[in-house]
């Protein structure tokens, strides 16, 4: 079955709306106004789903032939686990690590590595929940130093299946602060130079998580499936792989970043069918993989600040998702049922999102010193904004900086989280010479950020 990557062109943001009756794979985040009443939207489409389209009175712009593209990327993917060799050299796991997109055993296999080699800067931690194909997820702190008293921050790439860079950027983030603290030198990315001595403030203060690929079982469906195979997503496949039985089995796979407890069951950019690319699951938290990133959260309270890497649309994002934020009407927020009637509707003013003005200027402050930072290394310009302005015109729920930010207010004895996340490059699996690039920006991203909250 032949995927295509498309534009689908509207007139009005009335006629955007209506597209969302399709369920189609669109890519909302980065729709766009084109002109004064010209819009365009993104996607991933079968030919039967842009007869489907047509058929409804929209224009439909073919971009590529997403098999061709998936042949090519799959040729980038390892077929051996180039990790799997005891007492690999830091140097030689450079090479290694920007040798091609890493697979879900050499994720596994590279942790295993560092946590052996460096256990006075790396602590493997197993995660609890196993993965409906049966895999161990793991993460890891690093921290030097003797200091008790740190601020987390928490990483976590690799949530969608078809976002394979997540965790190529999470491996080489810890590689290059281990490379930085070991040999004391500078990390250099592009025109962004950070000292020696500003890596070694920030990792003798903080502890920084680390959550590599959050969805193996995806992401090795994704990278190991023949794109010519005849089902519908293939390469392109966006969940886990629930098999999902307790709704007949027929369509596999939970859209984990639309799984978490937050507005789980507003259908706020969410969907309840099945086959929906989109599909919330059967409850908040019914995913292990959900049910892990939880973990960190509940099992290191210190962590107060959260990234989660997804591509793509240059754009970096913070809460709230559901709907556009305000900082004078407390009644107006996500606990109230009320206003579940009028929430989500962006653009409306009947409802919009509390959020102290106090947490928006930090949230805003601290992306912008991660697009400055990004922007340093070779002149790419991300977009900063509010995640609700993303999902124009409906929003989104359930995703995981919403949840993350939101547990101190469900819970006052839970930490404040201040939480973002990063939607790097232009396509979902960019070719691994571009991705080479993105790993300097986003790491410098990263670097910026731990510098700015130690």
């Amino acid at each position: 079955m032949k995927l295509y990557s498309v534009r689908i062109h509207s007139n009005s943001h009335e006629e955007l709306k209506r597209l969302e009756k399709f369920d189609f794979d669109l890519q909302y985040r980065i729709s766009k106004k084109t002109d004064v009443d010209y819009y365009e939207v993104p996607g991933i489409l079968t030919n039967e789903q842009i007869e489907k389209v047509k058929q409804s009175g929209y224009q439909v712009e073919i971009i590529e032939d997403l098999n061709k593209v998936a042949e090519e990327r799959q040729l980038e993917v390892s077929s051996v686990n180039r990790f799997d060799i005891t007492n690999i050299a830091l140097e030689e796991m450079e090479d290694t690590a920007l040798g091609g997109y890493m697979t879900a055993d050499e994720v596994e296999t590279a942790l295993i590595r560092l946590s052996e080699q460096f256990p006075n800067l790396i602590t493997l931690i197993e995660l609890p929940n196993q993965t409906w194909e049966g895999r161990i997820s793991r993460a890891v702190r690093l921290r030097a130093g003797t200091n008790s008293n740190r601020t987390g921050v928490l990483f976590t790439g690799s949530m969608h299946a078809r976002e394979w860079g997540g965790s190529d950027i999470c491996i080489n983030f810890l590689r290059r602060l281990i490379t930085s603290f070991q040999s004391n030198t500078q990390l250099t990315f592009g025109g962004k130079i950070y000292t020696s001595s500003e890596i070694r403030n920030f990792m003798e203060e903080l502890d920084i998580f680390v959550f590599p690929d959050v969805n193996p079982d995806g992401k090795h469906y994704s990278q190991t499936t023949d794109p010519n195979s005849g089902t519908e997503s293939n390469m392109w496949w966006r969940k886990n792989r629930n098999p999902n039985i307790a709704t007949g089995g027929i369509h596999l796979g939970v859209d984990i970043n639309r799984n978490f407890d937050y507005l789980w069951n507003s259908g706020i950019g969410t969907s309840s069918n099945p086959p929906s690319f989109i599909y919330k699951g059967t409850g908040p938290f019914s995913e292990p993989e959900t049910r892990n990133v939880r973990y960190l959260f509940d099992t290191y309270p210190n962590i107060r600040y959260y990234i989660d890497i997804h591509s793509y649309g240059g754009l970096i994002l913070y809460p709230w998702g559901d709907d556009e934020n305000q900082g004078t009407d407390t009644n107006q927020n996500f606990r109230n049922s009320s206003f579940d009637q009028d929430r989500g509707k962006i653009g409306d003013m009947t409802y919009k999102e509390y959020m102290p003005v106090l947490d928006q200027n930090t949230l805003l402050n601290l992306a912008n010193r991660m697009y400055d930072a990004l922007h340093s290394v070779r002149g790419v310009s991300y977009t900063v904004m509010q995640s609700a302005k993303l999902y124009e015109p409906s929003g989104t729920s359930a995703t995981s900086i919403d949840y993350a930010y939101s547990r101190h207010i469900v819970d006052s004895g839970k930490s404040k989280i201040y939480a973002f996340t990063i939607e790097f490059g232009r396509e979902f699996v960019p070719s691994y010479q571009e991705m080479l690039h993105i790993i300097d920006d986003v790491n410098a991203a990263m670097t910026e950020f731990c510098h700015a909250i130690k």
